[in-house]
């Protein structure tokens, strides 16, 4: 963990001019006159993300709470104020990309934490973003008590929770002006479609998501970052083709090539099965079909224990938990969440040992939020899975903003061969050419645009868990080639 320097007054100034709550030490000095630049180090802490009015698909919609967002920063390792800024998230808490194979640290295959030596601050910094609600993040409410309206699916939907990290991250860059460098989108799985709305608003697309936001609108228009936010998105076994994509994922594990592979791997023959069912009739993962259900569940789970274990969080985060202000009780206590434990969330009794006790029903820390199926108050029909909106946004984002997408041969939850088909479903087949396994083509008016497709044989959808030497490689690679 790097030593955290005697700045705290002036980061706390700053951070109380945007609504920032940040992790400082108790033994501040006033600065002589005139300050020196402020040093960039780890920091972790709370975005806090306004109530407000928006509009979903035509409808208006009240937030009335808080958002406070959590935020973990590592500095790259040479020369932090000019290199970029990757922003990480997971679809719901950012636990796997952070747990493995992106930090400075890592968890390994057992629950430990161990240095990392792929770690991604030797290309970039590196900002881990939670959602609304997932992770360690909470809402608060000045004036009442929670009820369901606040948990509702006006609230959480693709559209608000890409708006709430967004007003999360710029709060975060008006904070510390010492980071120079461009920002680069880094999500998994169903973070795909929080980066690709996220673009669309710093775009000025709002109409492609049926969104309006006007405070977002605004904070987007006066930030002097906007511009170098567009840099690039790298993405994880991503959802990107919105309702097309699921019909693509069908076909693929329909195809007899695929079920062949999974046979094989299974040790069993799947005739008049398809891909899909063989692998879930043999016990095997969806998300990584050479793992049992079993093994899977235990990485995921031993992800989730790093997080609510202190020690191991402290080596995660860079920061011991009980130094970040925002976390502990009593002030974490004013806040809530809308989704309740169940048995996938690891016993947190050393977080309330070390924090103090929280209200009955709530929790310091959860992988999910009301976002993820199932977890949800009121159901609702996901836009993303059924509709096409997603990946006409895609489409349109490629013209300014590179992408590079990972492939990992035995991910059947979003395998990548399923995102060309479903694009060309939504955009016309004569548009997107995937001749080259490295790429993705698209052609518009003004010319073509290529999606960088890079492999992993022995990957399934957790890339950075299963290969991270070789995931860190191809993005610094990726990365010098857009310099």
């Amino acid at each position: 963990m790097r030593p955290i320097a005697p700045f705290a007054l002036a980061l706390a100034i700053a951070c109380a001019s945007i609504a920032l709550q940040c992790s400082a030490p108790h033994d501040a000095i006033a600065p002589a006159a005139p300050p020196s630049p402020l040093p960039i180090v780890d920091v972790a802490g709370f975005a806090v993300v306004p109530a407000r009015d928006v509009s979903v698909k035509g409808k208006g919609v009240r937030i009335d709470a808080t958002a406070r967002l959590f935020y973990n920063f590592r500095r790259a390792d040479d020369h932090p104020e000019d290199q970029p800024i990757f922003v990480l998230f997971n679809g719901f808490a950012a636990e796997i990309v952070r747990a493995y194979g992106t930090g400075p640290t890592s968890v390994v295959d057992g629950g430990d934490v161990a240095p990392n030596p792929a770690s991604w601050t030797k290309m970039a910094n590196l900002l881990y973003v939670e959602p609304r609600q997932a992770g360690y993040s909470y809402d608060v409410l000045a004036t009442r008590a929670p009820n369901a309206a606040d948990c509702a699916p006006g609230i959480f939907n693709e559209y608000v929770d890409a708006a709430d990290v967004l007003l999360g991250v710029l709060a975060f860059l008006d904070a510390h002006p010492e980071l120079r460098g461009p920002v680069v989108w880094v999500g998994e799985s169903y973070a795909g479609v929080r980066v690709t709305w996220i673009l669309a608003y710093l775009r000025g697309r709002f109409d492609l998501a049926s969104y309006v936001d006007a405070t977002l609108a605004a904070r987007i228009a006066t930030s002097p970052r906007a511009a170098s936010m567009r840099a690039g998105q790298i993405l994880l076994e991503p959802w990107l083709g919105g309702g097309a994509q699921s019909a693509a994922i069908n076909a693929v594990c329909a195809e007899a090539s695929e079920v062949a592979v999974v046979s094989a791997s299974v040790g069993a023959a799947c005739i008049g099965s398809d891909a899909c069912a063989c692998a879930t009739a043999n016990g095997r993962s969806l998300y990584d079909f050479a793992y049992t259900i079993e093994r899977q569940t235990k990485r995921e789970d031993e992800a989730s224990a790093a997080h609510v274990i202190p020690a191991r969080a402290a080596s995660l985060l860079g920061i011991p938990l009980d130094a970040i202000a925002g976390l502990a009780a009593p002030e974490r206590a004013r806040g809530f969440k809308c989704s309740a434990r169940d048995a996938t969330v690891p016993n947190e009794d050393a977080l309330v040992a070390l924090l103090g006790a929280l209200p009955a029903g709530q929790s310091y820390w959860l992988p999910y939020s009301p976002l993820l199926p199932g977890k949800e108050i009121t159901p609702t029909t996901l836009d993303w899975r059924t509709e096409n909106a997603l990946a006409l946004a895609f489409v349109d984002n490629l013209r300014d903003v590179p992408a590079f997408v990972t492939n990992g041969a035995l991910d059947l939850v979003v395998p990548t061969r399923s995102l060309a088909p479903a694009l060309r479903a939504v955009i016309g087949g004569g548009r997107v050419d995937d001749a080259s396994p490295a790429r993705i083509v698209v052609s518009y008016a003004d010319g073509t645009r290529a999606v960088t497709i890079a492999p992993y044989a022995s990957s399934g959808h957790m890339v950075s868990m299963t290969e991270p030497v070789e995931l860190a490689r191809d993005v610094a690679a990726w990365l010098g080639a857009q310099r």
